[in-house]
């Protein structure tokens, strides 16, 4: 079937007006009208003008467009869908709309309810009533919107903007040009005629009336605007319909009044009536006629709205009002009447008999008659001018026009005495009251239409004090404002004369044709008992009472401020309640709107403050602080009392503002809510007050009881007192006063407020909200206030009432706040409280939580709005899997909800998007699996099908996606708003921290197109952060920088992230591999392609490549923390500290809280007991000044200059000045205010501190000195406050540099790959040249920063942490560098660790973090020293290093010498201090220049005494070498005798049975562990010997060494006799060489440590056995057993060649890499290459062990490297170095042997013959042979080998060691032959005689050997003559 398309007509179609509403009310004037706004405005515009005509009724062709598949409306194509269709008709029928706009309607509906859109099922009809009735008004109030925007322009437009500005005014003209008013008119009679739809349901019956209701005062609103604002001119005609509405409004003509259905509905009708009224009024244009009759212009002349006719025809319309039958056009009728007046008041009126004849006063007996002035009273005090959104204050306006018209028109004067002039006068209260604006007109002179009630008002004052209530009354309601509060204090304040009653008689009257009179004696004043006026005083006569009695004025000067005062004393004690009710008013809103009236309130009759008023005459001054704390006090409880109670409290609350310590005290002292102290359940002794307890026993409560029930007023007690409870917390007082009152309002007020009845109904709610805001400010005042903050937190974490009372409020859901909001027995005003409540609740809830239990905390988590910042703080006990007992539902609505708000376009809530992003990031971290669900319900979030032209369904944008927007827009959001790009970034991190439970969550992102490029957005703006300078000042520009810097922290770290699980996935993915299919099998294991991993390395490749990680590291390692901000902030700190102090000595204290008052006097105290003060007392009392409160003044103001100067760079050279001047640096009151700082900077400002700048500002109450005589002081706090936001700033961007450095950190740290990475498809590695050029530019950086910290050492804590993480980053660096340190390089770092090292030993362990800084500086240290080493020995040196460069390296060390000799605690400083100080004497130091600085600066016995600590075996190893260092040198020796070092030495080697506890790492396990931990096993056992034996050379053959020999040998030779045979044990392998399984069986397995520690057991025997006597007194028992071991030992390395070759066989040992190095080396090739002796032998025994081969895979070896060395098939350099030391072995045995045979010798020789019986044992001559042999061919082998190039030297070195053992064989070969008479073999010369004659041939021209072969010679001549002839 063909799909039909119908079209109809396009002006069916809008877009939603509740959206464009939106904008018109989110348009900032400031910012001007965006484009797109402009654009929608004109597209509306027939909207705007026809408004709700626009909305058709039902038709044809839009019936039949319903019946096709599909139709067009302008340029939209819709779908037509069934159920939609039907729900559309539907409406269309009851509404009587048109169907293409019902069917929009309900289709707009649909899609905006989700559960509809989920079930695919239409939604309820009232919802799309309720829907249509929203866009008819938002309409309305979008017409409403522009003219009002249209006047708000003309009012504040600047210049700027113009085209925006003007584009509104057009729109603005063209709705009036196209007569908006006759459509509204048009509109309206429709409305007012509108009758209930037929086809509508009874139920939706109150629905429609309602709606049509609101519409009306819609309508209204719109013209009222329209001719108030003169954009149109109402004619006669127009005022006449207008008119008639009215009429036909009041006399039920209309169906208007049928609508009174509900209470809304009524509201609304009496809303319209008022409306129409002002309308009326204000169209008869009264305040231009009066200008006219003011300018005295005739009728004819002016430019009047109304013709002649116009006013005959509308008179008689008015006449035609029964006022009798409805007394609401009585006002009407008034204000006609005054026009009347008004008009007829005009010149040459006579021209106009017509006007003349109606008679306007008949017009105003009729309206007094109905009540006129009460009728407007009602309507003034009726909620239409406080709740409407309309134009209140054009309504306000228009009747305070009448009321001056009505008052120029019939001359309103005092002499009115009946109800009427009460009413007027309410009337102008009413109408001035809650409106500044008015009251700014009122004030100005200039304002003509104010004149006639201005007169008024000075006729009241004329009468004052006589008339006291009705001008206090009118005065009090022209004080909205600051500037008219601060009119009515100066009219008051210059009031001249006094009004009285007095009797006239003929001796006073002076003039009686002026009313002069003149008093003969002096006169009492009513009212003010004990004030005479005095005599021959004259006065006018205002006006006569009774026979002779009159009022009169009496020219007496007084301050009408201070006569109000006194009257209000007096009239305290008389009851007279009115009165004090006005002029507690009165005083209430003077101190609430001025801050300078409060000033003078406060001084007024003070005695302590400074610039109390004196009052002339005899007038008692009056103190108002004590007149306010003693009626508060002594108030009846009932309804009045109550009222005055609560404005007391607020005037002594708007003081307290003012002057925190002067007011705290008097009305603390008063004890104004008699708080009995003896009855305090606070625990408080009595202080001689009340005994009855106000507080406690119910007295207030009884006050604030009766004032809910029974006031109505807009000063409710509870409030009050909530408020000034409030205030006293902020002033820092700490008393019983204060705590009692913050106690009631949490236990009484919290928990009972709900109960209460209450007179008016949103009370209720304000209490709520206020009481919820005492507890707030009293958690924030809990770091400020130590008793109250106890106090606080007690109740609110044990007060099971108080958390029933908060958790009722919090676990409000939202369902139930949007019952609220249909239901009707809520108001618009309590639900926003419930709503700001459960904020206010939620905040209490999270400061409850900081500082509860961890374990707590964890409980908290059913508090999900809460959970996720309790789990910020709760990282020790995350709960992964919390149970919420949440709904799917309630899942699948909030991430909805995120949803929403993530993926809003407009960003118009910065705050609520912040919050949500933070809200996922905590959830994320802290409890990822309530963070799973949200993610795991996205099916839900599915879009609805949209089939338009074929467009297939698209999935609406999720979470990821709106993360992944942002992380798009990085470019835009890092320059316009990093806050927010931070947070999305934090959130990612959050992700990859938990990848193991978000690995879906993470692959969505990887997937993403150029995400890992995207994400490195901020990483390249560094280049621009460098090439812009940085206004410190600018405080919003350091955040964005900071917000910027953390930025690239964040990104850094979600790099550092995935390369790290990238490497973990690597790596798991090789061992599953290897274990799978085998080692042989697994080539291709790290080929691996990732793309995560491939981006991101090459994105870090790029970076290397580039200059961006050059500018990375140049930027952050710059150290932003200056500490000359910090100095200058101490200086300006006490600058201001001495300046007030100074006014405290004096008594005036100002506006400070009580806290710094306190303080400061303190501090005052502490300087006055200096010596320095004393001085200066001294000193200024011998220059004649006196003593006393002056001199200390004096002094304080000489401090004050001197720092002045100090400011401004001028130094302090007076030594007592300066003594004060650093004491109150160290006093330093700012101190409190340095907090832990927890805003806007997420994770990363967890450990930030900053001074709180608004606190701070608070409490010295600073926004008022402007108004007080502290103006002067303004700009030395302003200063302080100026270099304190100087500091904050430096230290938020310093801690966000420090975030970025340490990110970097990481990154460089994971550039040290592995050979295990080295097959992946990128690689990245940092140039050689960028490091060195890095590591010198962070060496500059590093000294700067050292000095900075050696400027202020109060401030160290920061500078040593950035110093810290300075040292980190070039020792990542460093390690880069493969040991290839250059040595000017590396005396550039030795010079810069040393700096930091001496300045951080200066500070001393105390200081924060010197501990950690110290050690980290050791690292770097011990570092540099390594690699430089390590490059100078392990590479060939094509360039010679300078000589200057070591003599640099030389002073550089030696000086740091006395330093690092410093550090022998703790263990870990200790440890790396010796290790450092033992490579430097090897590498830079002679010993004749270190050995003076060892021995006066190292404490060598405290050392001695840590050396057998068995707690700290790491550092044993490090002390054992560094005391082999020291005893290669004889006084090195020496120091070590006299340290203890034997005695030491022996206690570590005490009770060990064998070599496992003298071996750090030894056993299979703790070698399996150590892999994972990185530990370096290392045998103790060999460096001890090596100390002892090095000791024993240095120390030759003196008295003192036979000691040490003796000592040695009795202790080593036989008490760990055993040790040594143990080390001397040869393995037992070759035993049985064909007995496999028994070969399998001995213990073969050793070491590369092992055999060294052999070799050192021997070089120790070998010294010990050339002390002959007590080497053959020592082993006398042992000699014979310890040359057999020998032997066995010597014999298995001979016949080691003799091993089979056959692969498969056992080897004779097994030696497998332990350390890391031996890792490294294994993976190194041979750098011997000999196929001879155990150099062949050894690939085969030093294989990986197979045991390990997981943990050696670990050890990031190769599989195929793996693979290949365990075959034993290929030479390693670790196989070379284990040959190496088994023949290192082979020459000491030899060498021992060699010894014994000598000393055997010259024995025989002393004795004449050889003794065979005693002669020692020495290896037989086949051993001999297998060592001659190996020897010549190895050397023979390797000689071939490099016949044309020079040998290495390390080559060499081996070659000369194998000849000697060749030569030390030979020679013991000779000794056996002589003494067992044994004659040479003669095939054994045969064979000998061809391998050295090639031998010799191969090795000529070697001049390294040319020795060793002449020595080698001369031997073989002795033991086979003539062989080499």
């Amino acid at each position: 079937m063909a799909t039909t398309t119908k079209s109809v007509d396009a002006s069916l179609w809008w877009d939603p007006f509740s959206l464009l509403l939106t904008e018109l009310e989110n348009v900032s004037l400031s910012d001007g009208i965006p484009q797109s706004l402009v654009k929608k405005l004109n597209d509306n515009h027939t909207w705007f003008l026809d408004t709700v005509s626009r909305f058709k009724s039902p038709n044809q062709k839009s019936r039949e467009a319903l019946d096709s598949a599909k139709f067009t409306v302008g340029s939209h194509t819709l779908n037509v869908q069934p159920e939609l269709k039907a729900s559309a008709l539907e409406l269309s029928s009851v509404l009587c709309l048109d169907e293409v706009q019902s069917y929009l309607l309900v289709k707009r509906t649909n899609e905006g309810n989700t559960s509809a859109s989920a079930n695919s099922v239409s939604v309820p009809l009232h919802l799309v009533m309720l829907q249509y009735y929203i866009e008819r008004q938002c309409l309305l109030k979008c017409t409403r919107q522009i003219l009002m925007y249209a006047l708000n322009c003309d009012a504040v437009y600047d210049g700027t903007g113009e085209k925006e500005v003007q584009a509104m005014r057009d729109q603005t003209q063209k709705l009036v040009d196209d007569r908006l008013e006759n459509k509204l008119l048009f509109v309206l009679e429709d409305l007012l005629s509108s009758t209930y739809p037929e086809n509508m349901s009874v139920d939706f019956f109150t629905l429609w009336a309602e709606e049509t209701l609101i519409e009306d005062n819609l309508v209204l609103d719109i013209l009222f605007l329209a001719y108030y604002e003169s954009f149109c001119t109402c004619n006669g005609k127009q005022w006449k319909k207008l008119c008639l509405l009215y009429e036909g409004i009041l006399s039920g003509g209309y169906n208007f009044g049928k609508l009174a259905l509900s209470t809304e509905a009524i509201h609304s009708i009496f809303h319209a009536k008022v409306q129409l009224l002002l309308i009326l009024m204000e169209t008869l244009d009264l305040e231009y006629v009066l200008q006219m009759v003011h300018d005295e212009t005739t009728f004819r002349q002016g430019i009047t709205t109304f013709s002649l006719s116009d006013i005959q025809e509308i008179d008689a319309i008015i006449s035609g009002f029964t006022v009798f039958e409805n007394k609401e056009a009585g006002p009407l009728i008034l204000t006609w009447a005054v026009y009347l007046c008004l008009v007829s008041s005009l010149p040459k009126k006579e021209e106009y008999e017509a006007l003349l004849e109606i008679d306007h006063v008949s017009y105003v007996r009729q309206a007094f008659e109905a009540g006129s002035l009460s009728h407007l009273v009602d309507i003034l005090q009726s909620n239409i001018l406080k709740d409407s959104d309309g134009p209140c204050a054009g309504y306000r306006s228009v009747l305070r026009t009448f009321m001056s018209c009505f008052i120029a028109s019939y001359e309103i004067s005092l002499q009115l005495e009946d109800n009427n002039f009460k009413l007027i006068l309410d009337i102008l209260g009413n109408i001035y009251r809650g409106e500044e604006s008015l009251c700014c007109q009122f004030w100005d002179k200039d304002s003509f239409i104010d004149g006639p009630i201005r007169c008024l008002l000075c006729n009241l004052e004329g009468e004052f004090p006589f008339r006291t209530v009705e001008l206090i009354r009118l005065l009090s309601a022209l004080c909205e404002g600051t500037w008219p509060a601060e009119c009515v204090y100066n009219f008051l304040e210059k009031s001249v004369g006094l009004s009285s009653l007095c009797e006239i008689n003929g001796g006073s009257v002076v003039n009686s044709a002026s009313s002069v009179v003149e008093t003969q004696r002096p006169l009492c004043v009513p009212g003010l008992e004990g004030f005479l006026i005095p005599s021959k005083t004259r006065g006018h006569i205002l006006k006569l009472i009774d026979g002779n009695t009159a009022l009169v004025r009496w020219e007496c000067t007084q301050s009408g401020f201070a006569v109000l005062l006194l009257r209000l004393a007096q009239k305290l004690y008389l009851d007279s309640t009115e009165e004090v009710l006005v002029i507690f008013d009165l005083l209430c809103r003077l101190v609430t709107f001025s801050t300078a009236a409060c000033y003078a309130l406060i001084s007024t009759g003070s005695t302590s403050a400074e610039g109390a008023i004196h009052v002339n005459g005899n007038l008692h001054k009056v103190n108002v602080l004590e007149l306010i704390c003693t009626s508060v006090k002594k108030l009846t409880p009932n309804s009045n009392g109550a009222l005055m109670m609560s404005m007391g409290v607020i005037i002594l609350t708007k003081m307290l503002c003012c002057s925190p310590s002067y007011i705290s005290t008097m009305a603390l002292k008063e004890n104004i809510f008699d708080v009995a102290f003896n009855t305090n359940p606070l625990g408080v002794g009595s202080n001689g007050l009340s005994s009855g307890s106000w507080l406690l026993s119910g007295r207030l409560a009884k006050m604030i009881l009766i004032d809910c029930e029974q006031n109505e007023s807009c000063y409710p007690l509870v409030i009050s007192v909530l408020d000034f409870t409030m205030q006293l917390v902020e002033t820092g007082v700490e008393n019983d006063v204060v705590l009692a009152l913050v106690v009631f309002s949490i236990q009484y007020v919290l928990v009972n407020y709900e109960y209460w009845k209450y007179k008016v109904k949103d009370v209720r709610w304000k209490v709520m909200l206020k009481v919820l805001e005492v507890i707030k400010k009293c958690t924030l005042s809990i770091p400020y206030s130590m008793k109250l903050g106890k106090v606080v937190k007690d109740i609110l974490h044990s007060d099971s009432s108080v958390h029933s009372s908060l958790f009722r409020i919090v676990c409000t859901t939202a369902e139930a706040l949007e019952e609220l909001y249909v239901s009707r027995l809520y108001e618009l005003v309590e639900i926003e409280g419930l709503e700001a409540a459960v904020g206010s609740v939620l905040d209490i809830l999270f400061s409850m939580l900081l500082d509860i239990s961890k374990v707590i905390q964890v409980g908290a988590a059913r508090l999900l709005s809460m959970l996720f910042c309790v789990a910020d703080h709760s990282q020790l006990f995350i709960s992964g899997n919390a149970c919420f007992g949440l709904s799917d539902k309630q899942i699948i609505d909030f991430r909805s909800g995120i949803d929403s708000i993530l993926c809003e376009q407009a960003l118009c809530n910065e705050d609520l998007l912040i919050a949500a992003i933070k809200m996922l990031t905590s959830a994320a971290n802290y409890q990822p699996a309530f963070f799973a669900a949200v993610i795991a319900c996205k099916e839900n979030s599915v879009a609805q099908v949209i089939e338009t032209n074929n467009v297939k369904q698209q999935k609406e944008k999720d979470l990821i996606d709106a993360v992944l927007e942002f992380v798009g827009r990085s470019h835009e959001l890092i320059n316009s708003n990093p806050i927010i790009l931070l947070n999305v970034l934090s959130f990612m991190k959050a992700l990859w921290q938990g990848a193991a439970q978000f690995a879906e969550v993470l692959e969505q992102f990887r997937k993403s197109e150029n995400f890992w490029k995207q994400i490195s957005v901020p990483i390249s703006y560094i280049e621009s952060m460098q090439n812009n300078p940085l206004k410190i000042s600018n405080e919003k520009e350091v955040r964005s920088f900071a917000y910027q810097y953390n930025c690239q922290s964040t990104v850094l770290e979600i790099m550092a992230h995935e390369l790290f699980l990238q490497k973990k996935l690597m790596y798991a993915r090789q061992t599953s591999e290897v274990l799978n299919a085998g080692i042989n099998n697994s080539d291709n294991s790290g080929k691996t392609k990732n793309k995560g991993d491939s981006s991101v390395k090459g994105i870090l490749s790029t970076w290397c490549s580039s200059s961006v990680l050059e500018n990375l590291i140049r930027s952050y390692s710059l150290c932003e923390f200056d500490n000359h901000k910090y100095i200058r902030l101490k200086i300006a700190a006490s600058l201001f500290s001495v300046h007030v102090m100074e006014k405290l000595v004096g008594g005036d204290a100002g506006n400070l809280c009580v806290y710094i008052v306190e303080k400061l006097n303190i501090i005052t105290k502490k300087l006055n007991d200096l010596p320095a003060f004393s001085d200066l007392l001294s000193q200024y009392t011998q220059h004649g000044y006196s003593e006393g409160k002056e001199l200390t003044k004096l002094i304080l103001s000489d401090l004050y200059y001197h720092l002045q100067g100090e400011l401004e760079g001028r130094a302090i050279e007076h030594r007592s000045i300066k003594e004060l001047s650093q004491c109150l640096k160290e006093l330093n009151f700012l101190q409190v205010y340095h907090n832990k700082y927890e805003k806007d900077f997420s994770v990363h400002a967890k450990n930030v501190c900053l001074f709180d700048c608004n606190r701070l500002q608070k409490d010295l109450g600073l926004q008022t000195w402007e108004f007080s005589h502290w103006k002067a002081s303004k700009e030395v706090a302003e200063t302080m406050l100026l270099h304190l936001q100087g500091v904050n700033s430096m230290l938020v961007l310093a801690y966000s540099k420090q975030s970025a450095l340490e990110a970097l950190i990481t990154i460089v740290s994971l550039c040290h790959e592995d050979p295990a990475e080295k097959k992946t498809t990128v690689q990245w590695k940092i140039p050689e040249e960028l490091i060195m050029s890095s590591v010198k530019q962070i060496c500059r950086c590093i000294l700067d920063t050292i000095s900075s910290l050696t400027r202020v050492p109060d401030y160290s804590e920061d500078v040593i942490g950035f110093l810290v993480a300075q040292s980190e980053l070039l020792i990542h660096l460093l390690r880069c560098l493969e040991k290839k340190l250059p040595l000017p390089v590396c005396v550039l770092v030795i010079k810069s660790s040393g700096s930091g090292l001496k300045t951080l030993s200066d500070l001393g362990p105390s200081t924060n973090g010197v501990r950690k800084g110290i050690k980290v500086l050791l690292e770097l240290l011990l570092l540099s020293v390594e690699l430089s080493c390590a490059s100078s020995q392990s590479f060939e040196v094509t360039e010679m290093e300078t000589v200057e460069s070591y003599a640099d390296a030389s002073t550089a060390s030696l000086s740091l010498l006395p330093t690092l000799c410093s550090f022998m605690e703790p263990t870990d400083h200790r440890t790396l201090s010796l290790a450092t100080i033992d490579l430097i004497l090897k590498s830079f130091l002679a010993p004749s220049t270190w050995f003076p600085v060892i021995q006066e600066h190292l404490q060598l016995q405290r050392v001695m005494h840590k050396l057998p600590d068995i707690h700290s075996y790491a550092t044993i190893p490090v002390i054992l070498n560094f005391c082999l260092t020291l005893a290669r040198v004889r006084g090195g020796a020496e120091m070590l005798l006299n340290a203890g070092f034997l005695a030491a030495i022996r206690v570590l080697f005490a009770d060990t049975s064998d070599d496992s506890a003298l071996c750090v790492l030894q056993n299979e396990e703790s070698l399996l562990s150590s892999f994972n931990k990185l530990e370096k096993p290392c045998h103790i056992w060999g460096l001890g010997l090596a100390v002892i034996t090095a000791v024993i050379q240095s120390v030759g053959f003196s008295f003192s060494c036979r000691n040490v020999v003796d000592y040695v040998m009795d202790y080593f030779l036989l008490e760990k006799s055993y040790m040594i045979c143990h080390y001397l044990g040869a393995p037992t392998a070759l035993l049985d060489l064909h007995d496999k399984k028994k070969a399998h069986d001995q213990n073969t397995q050793t070491s590369l440590s092992s055999l060294k520690e052999t070799e050192l057991t021997l070089l120790l025997i070998c010294v010990l056995s050339k002390y002959r006597n007590s080497w053959a007194k020592a082993t006398k028992e042992i000699d014979s057993p310890l040359r057999e071991k020998c032997i066995h030992l010597l014999a298995f390395i001979c016949r080691g060649t003799q091993w089979p070759r056959d692969s498969s066989r056992v080897p004779p040992l097994s030696c497998h890499p332990v350390l890391k190095e031996e890792f490294e080396w294994y993976k190194r090739p041979s750098f011997v290459n000999s196929k001879k002796g155990w150099f062949a032998l050894s690939p085969l025994c030093c294989g990986l062990d197979p045991r390990f081969l997981n943990v050696s895979s670990r050890s990031a070896l190769s599989v195929k490297e793996q693979a290949t060395d365990v075959t034993g098939l290929a030479q390693t350099y670790f196989s070379d170095s284990a040959a190496v030391q088994i023949y290192r072995i082979a020459f000491l045995l030899l060498k021992f042997f060699c010894i014994e045979a000598e000393c055997a010798a010259k024995r025989a020789e002393e004795v004449g013959f050889v003794d065979v019986a005693h002669f020692p044992e020495l290896p037989v001559p086949d051993i001999l042979h297998g060592l001659q042999d190996q020897g010549v061919a190895i050397v023979q082998e390797l000689c071939e080998s490099r016949k044309t190039q020079q040998v290495p030297s390390e080559l060499q070195s081996i070659c000369i060691l194998l000849l000697q053992i060749t030569e030390m064989a030979l020679y013991l070969e000779f000794c056996v032959s002589q003494v067992c008479g044994i004659k040479p073999v003669l095939r054994r010369m045969e064979d000998f005689s061809k391998e050295i004659r090639l031998f010799l041939k191969v090795t000529e021209g070697q001049e390294f050997l040319k020795d060793s072969v002449k020595s080698l010679k001369q031997i073989i001549s002795f033991v086979y003559p003539n062989l080499l002839h």
